[in-house]
């Protein structure tokens, strides 16, 4: 074989500039249709790994009301706002959980699509992080369960299976209030919304997503992902 046709049969096999263009378009408009599928796949196994943890924090409420006749407390009455670490659900629970009561929030208290940026005291930069507001805490306490009291316990709930014990929240505040009112803040981060997508705006950066789904877990521990929470579902009477 002489050097021009070895020279020939390369050449014929080289892809051409339009060629080459057209298997760039191809393979972009396969990236672009696989995204989309693939960040869904990825907030389904966020919202997964939160309604897991929604299920440990309705179990260890279950357990922590079986010891004390009683719920957490959602947030401390006047008489025990004033101790250095005044008892509250996220440390009450911990026991129940592998740790200390000392300990305020994360491992389970925080869920994995809880993204926001670093508050400057955290000295992160811009860095974005899970764990709320103040990082370690993205879940609350349904606001009708020892808000402002603790004696409110298992037996007051009417409604068991309809009654909503903890769900998403940007992590503001420790108990959770229904849609509707002025401190709704039931946070429908899953399934297309962000830390901005609840109807109270606590100033948390970035730009706000319409709502999307909230994870919620009720006071017989099974857990839904919510499109909206009404009061019906926060009050202890059947309704």
């Amino acid at each position: 074989m002489n050097p021009a046709e070895t020279s020939s049969k390369l050449e014929s096999r080289a892809f051409t500039l339009i060629e080459l263009l057209v298997v760039i378009a191809i393979i972009a408009i396969l990236a672009s249709l696989l995204l989309p599928t693939l960040a869904r796949a990825r907030d389904k196994g966020k919202s997964a790994k939160c309604q897991s943890n929604l299920r440990q924090l309705g179990i260890a409420a279950l357990m922590y009301d079986e010891d004390h006749q009683v719920y957490p407390i959602g947030w401390p009455p006047s008489d025990l706002l004033a101790l250095s670490m005044p008892p509250i659900w996220y440390r009450q629970l911990q026991p129940y959980l592998g740790r200390n009561t000392n300990v305020s929030g994360q491992g389970v208290f925080i869920c994995p699509s809880s993204l926001q940026k670093a508050r400057p005291d955290e000295r992160l930069g811009n860095a974005m992080r899970e764990g709320g507001v103040w990082g370690f805490l993205a879940y609350a306490q349904n606001g009708q369960i020892n808000n402002g009291r603790k004696e409110i316990g298992s037996r007051h709930v009417q409604d068991v299976p309809g009654t909503l014990l903890y769900a998403d929240t940007d992590g503001w505040d420790a108990c959770l209030y229904a849609d509707g009112q002025g401190t709704a803040n039931v946070c429908y981060r899953h399934s297309g919304g962000n830390e901005k997508s609840a109807d109270t705006d606590r100033g948390v950066a970035g730009p706000k997503r319409p709502k999307g789904r909230a994870n919620g877990v009720f006071v017989d521990t099974h857990v839904e992902l919510l499109r909206k929470a009404p009061l019906r579902l926060f009050t202890l009477e059947r309704d």
